[in-house]
């Protein structure tokens, strides 16, 4: 074992992996080799050993190209991460920083408390914290407003809509998030026509709150109806109930400049009167994730003090990368500094440019497309954009370019295997057009 491992054949091994994990896996070679009665040789065991330690202490999360055509994809990891933005976070975690400390009077700070500033300033809201995601935050929320309290035998309701009672990604539905809170679900109007009248009858001595959850991932159409935001906060302030509105997407800006249907702002619903709100940072916001509870000095102050906050609370890279992106909407750079709103605000003409570029010299063919916002922010809506058409057999293809370094993830339409534009950023365009030429070849 001795002479192998100082064989100059083992020197990189021994090197990159240490002797410890190195002996390990010259031993399994070895037991290999006796089962297999073969011969032993040197470079060949070096290879295998080598092989056998890099699988074993590799990720299998990898950088993948997305021309899918999905802005934030939630299977690609929601939103990309600008690399300034990142660097500006960088500076603040790979050292120390006052995550947890007053440089005031060098006492125990508040982690919670990092966000309050910027949030007052973009959104308008008394107070913010953050938790690991829009899950933990609706969790929370509720916990902290309607769960069951010492003293009182029966948990406090919480009004929903049958038509919001709704189930997205990874089985996270809303009915057992309410439960999992300490509260009871109190159902009101049918699955597609609820009044405003129905949030107002259901209002009794155990009402605890209003909730408002966005349908983010589907539409009801047909014979339906819905209370506006604007009846639902004057029953609130009437009765003296507060309404929680999930919001979920992080609308920061109007969509409609982009091709999408305006919708209320995050602020804009603060404003109107909503008591608390909660929304993820990675999808609209364009940030890691993260969950932001944003509202009334006391429900936040009620979220802080739970014992929920400790299990659910965000790390410090969340706080920087998140604070870093929110102050990007603030000071209005959004669509030069966030990744999604840049692909978002790319023209038609720009797309059919860097398309051109691509493919010259290939067989390939630019075509009209449509793209999709993603992430359950838009689900019936998508905006016009420009994609490469490859020729040559779809899922043969498909398979092709998956197996690229790095992985390019197109989409089959009509049997015609495409790449997306429009989410291709600069690093991304050099990369799918030299893919393009080595298996075109």
């Amino acid at each position: 074992m001795e002479r192998i491992l100082s064989s100059e054949a083992f020197a990189g091994v021994v090197r990159d992996f240490g002797r410890d994990a190195a002996k390990d896996a010259v031993v399994a070679h070895l037991e290999t080799v006796r089962i297999e009665r073969r011969p032993f040789d040197e470079n060949a065991a070096a290879d295998d050993v080598l092989q056998t330690l890099t699988v074993a202490t590799a990720s299998t999360l990898r950088r993948v190209i997305n021309g899918t055509g999905i802005i934030i994809h939630t299977n690609l990891g929601r939103s990309p991460i600008d690399a300034e933005v990142w660097s500006r976070a960088a500076a603040i975690t790979t050292g120390y920083s006052n995550l947890e400390y007053d440089l005031g009077d060098g006492s125990r700070g508040r982690r919670d408390e990092h966000l309050t500033q910027i949030c007052r300033t973009l959104f308008g809201c008394e107070a913010a914290i953050l938790t690991n995601n829009n899950a933990a935050g609706t969790l929370l929320l509720l916990a902290a407003v309607a769960g069951a309290q010492t003293g009182v035998s029966v948990p406090h309701e919480v009004i929903v809509s049958r038509g919001e009672l709704v189930e997205i990604g990874g089985s996270f539905r809303v009915p057992d998030v309410i439960q999992q809170g300490g509260a009871r679900l109190r159902e009101v109007g049918t699955t597609n026509r609820t009044r405003a009248a129905d949030y107002d009858a259901a209002i009794t001595e155990a009402t605890a709150a209003m909730l408002r959850v966005h349908r983010s991932n589907f539409e009801i159409i047909g014979f339906t109806e819905s209370p506006s935001i604007e009846e639902l906060i004057t029953i609130s302030k009437k009765r003296g109930i507060p309404l929680l509105y999930d919001e979920g997407s992080g609308r920061v800006v109007d969509l409609a400049p982009y091709g999408f249907t305006s919708a209320p702002t995050i602020r804009e619903l603060i404003a109107l009167g909503v008591d608390a709100l909660t929304c993820s940072t990675d999808k609209l916001i364009g940030a890691t994730q993260g969950g932001l509870i944003l509202g009334s000095e006391e429900i936040i102050s009620r979220c802080r003090k739970h014992p929920l906050m400790r299990a659910l609370r965000a790390g410090k890279e969340s706080y920087a990368i998140i604070a870093e992106t929110l102050r990007v909407f603030a000071t209005g750079r959004h669509e030069t500094e966030i990744p999604i709103y840049r692909m978002l605000a790319s023209t038609i003409a720009e797309l059919r440019s860097r398309a051109a570029e691509m493919i010259a010299g290939t067989s390939c063919r630019i075509i009209d497309s449509a793209c999709a916002l993603g992430g359950g922010t838009t689900p019936t809506e998508t905006i016009p954009s420009i994609a490469i058409e490859i020729p040559g057999n779809a899922s043969h293809l498909a398979t092709r370019f998956l197996q690229n370094d790095p992985p390019i993830a197109g989409r089959i339409v009509d049997d015609r295997f495409t790449i997306e534009v429009r989410t291709l950023d600069d690093r991304d365009r050099l990369v799918v057009a030299a893919a393009l030429g080595a298996i075109l070849s």
